[in-house]
């Protein structure tokens, strides 16, 4: 076998010795991979919840904030006789208790730095809160009474949430509109005067309560005299009708005798046991008391 010449491998050293940078500075081939995941863009910086974005909106939810109305409740009670019908008695309450809700409502608003600042006089006050409010009956009762209509109504109101500044100008600047709440709200305080006029003249509240007390002595009275029977404790009439609003006491002789009043009826005990049932106590001058067994016995429901 013959071997290279020096001539031929001087020549292939060479050729290696040229080609080693160019290959030293090529990159190494990448992996190839199916998919290659790109990264997410860096996420915006939230807004911090105490600083608002700023553009055209943000007055807006500043405004919003902000609001006008303001709400009233008046509860009233009135009581009519035996010639009125409910929906009469209701109608003339509601007119009634409109009016006092008015009363109220501009009493509160005079003070209102807008209104106050307005210069305006006490009707028209009056007549332009009137045309504020918008009523509704929050709750009514209507009891029929042995001497006719007992009416417990409260009314809700409130104003309008926005456009004060706006109504408010308008009523001082245009004399028609001005008239004409002048014109509805007189007509609202007459009807509410003939209300009071159509109502029984007393204290509507003493006598709506006047009423219940007179019928829960009646029913307080009935079952007495259906329950207790003579030879019960005080300790059975007491869980039975509960404490007396009314208590007398005497000593007869021997005897002791406590008078314990519920309602439209007596309940006597002797030496500590019902003695008798009676519809009014009947004073005895031997005895030098009411409280007793004895007297007008028209009075007394049960005896021993």
């Amino acid at each position: 076998m013959r071997r290279p010449s020096l001539s031929v491998i001087g020549l292939v050293l060479c050729c290696l010795a040229l080609a080693a940078p160019a290959m030293a500075t090529q990159p190494a081939p990448r992996p190839t991979y199916a998919a290659e995941a790109i990264p997410d863009p860096a996420p915006s910086q939230p807004v911090p919840p105490h600083q608002a974005p700023a553009g055209p909106d943000a007055g807006d939810a500043v405004r919003r904030q902000v609001s006008d109305e303001r709400v009233f409740s008046k509860t009233v009670t009135c009581f009519y006789g035996p010639n009125l019908d409910q929906g009469q008695a209701r109608r003339l309450c509601s007119q009634q208790a409109r009016g006092r809700l008015l009363d109220d409502a501009a009493a509160s608003l005079a003070h209102d730095a807008a209104l106050a600042g307005a210069g305006l006089s006490t009707q028209d006050l009056r007549a332009f809160v009137d045309s504020l409010l918008s009523v509704a009956v929050a709750d009514e009762e209507i009891r029929q009474v042995p001497d006719g209509l007992a009416v417990r109504l409260t009314l809700r109101a409130k104003t309008p949430q926005s456009g004060l500044a706006e109504r408010l100008a308008a009523f001082a600047a245009n004399p028609q509109v001005r008239a004409a709440a002048l014109a509805e709200t007189a007509t609202r305080d007459r009807q509410a005067g003939e209300a009071r006029m159509a109502a029984v003249p007393f204290g509507a509240d003493r006598e709506f309560r006047a009423k219940e007390m007179q019928n829960e002595m009646r029913e307080d009275a009935a079952f007495a005299a259906r329950r207790v029977v003579p030879g019960m404790s005080m300790a059975n009439v007491k869980e039975l009708l509960g404490d007396p609003p009314a208590l007398k006491q005497a000593v007869i002789g021997p005897e002791t005798y406590v008078c314990a009043g519920y309602g439209k009826i007596w309940v006597v005990f002797r030496d500590g046991v019902v003695s008798c049932l009676r519809t009014r106590l009947d004073y005895v001058q031997r005895y030098g008391t009411d409280c007793h067994c004895a007297g007008n016995y028209a009075t007394i429901l049960k005896n021993d």
